[in-house]
């Protein structure tokens, strides 16, 4: 294979892609392909307590995830918090992972590449690569997966921030619109609408976006005309 050509072909396909977990999962088909591995996934930490795998080529990833949460221990989680890359070809008799790696066999995984997922300023996981043969990965596999790890930061962060964008043009939105009927049902201007949803939104403790989408909905179904069914019977 010319993994050049593969990494460009991906690179272009990636920059065209705007949402984040597609581009999670395009590059982990390509780190199997590109690797000649059995599979491959992400694994993301959002909390100490919420982890999760946005993408995976297939449950195998989601297990061998899920042990070394369980053992706080593996390629993975040590891609994300100690250095960038982490190669093993013998699960089974790897001493850094004692627990991790001997339960990771018994599910079929023998050897892994973990490559952190992480801009300058902000970190989003690991890219991993599992194989189920020892020996499966080389030096230079190791500096694929890295360059692999590279574009899919490149692609994620950008269509993460995209999605934010989205995100925050719509909760605007939606509080105008509350403020609009806010603003019709009390007759006060839209900077005492804006006032009474900060206020209602901190003393029920909720988000403001979630109150205005309360406030809309219900407005929308109030508007809405009854049924034929619940019109005025005459006798």
């Amino acid at each position: 294979m010319d993994v050049a050509r593969t990494l460009a072909a991906m690179a272009v396909e990636l920059e065209q892609e705007r949402d984040p977990e597609t581009v999670l999962d395009r590059v982990s088909h390509y780190a199997r392909l590109v690797l000649d591995a059995d599979d491959a996934g992400v694994l993301r930490i959002h909390t100490r307590s919420r982890v999760a795998t946005p993408a995976a080529t297939s449950d195998l990833v989601n297990r061998a995830h899920q042990l070394q949460i369980d053992f706080d221990e593996g390629p993975c989680l040590d891609a994300i918090e100690g250095r960038a890359t982490y190669v093993t070809n013998d699960v089974r008799r790897d001493p850094r992972w004692p627990q991790w790696g001997p339960a990771a066999a018994e599910i079929g995984v023998l050897s892994a590449v973990g490559v952190r997922l992480a801009t300058r300023d902000r970190g989003y996981g690991s890219l991993n690569i599992y194989a189920q043969r020892v020996d499966a990965f080389t030096d230079r596999d190791a500096e694929v997966a890295e360059m692999l790890a590279a574009h899919a930061t490149a692609a994620f962060a950008a269509a993460h921030e995209l999605e934010g964008l989205r995100t925050a043009l719509e909760s605007r939105s939606i509080i105008g619109q509350a403020q609009g009927i806010l603003m019709q049902k009390f007759d006060i201007d839209s900077d005492a609408a804006f006032e009474f949803l900060k206020r209602i939104s901190q003393h029920e403790n909720r988000k403001l976006v979630t109150l205005a989408e309360a406030i809309v909905v219900q407005r929308d179904s109030n508007a809405r005309p009854a049924p034929a069914g619940d019109a005025g019977q005459t006798t």
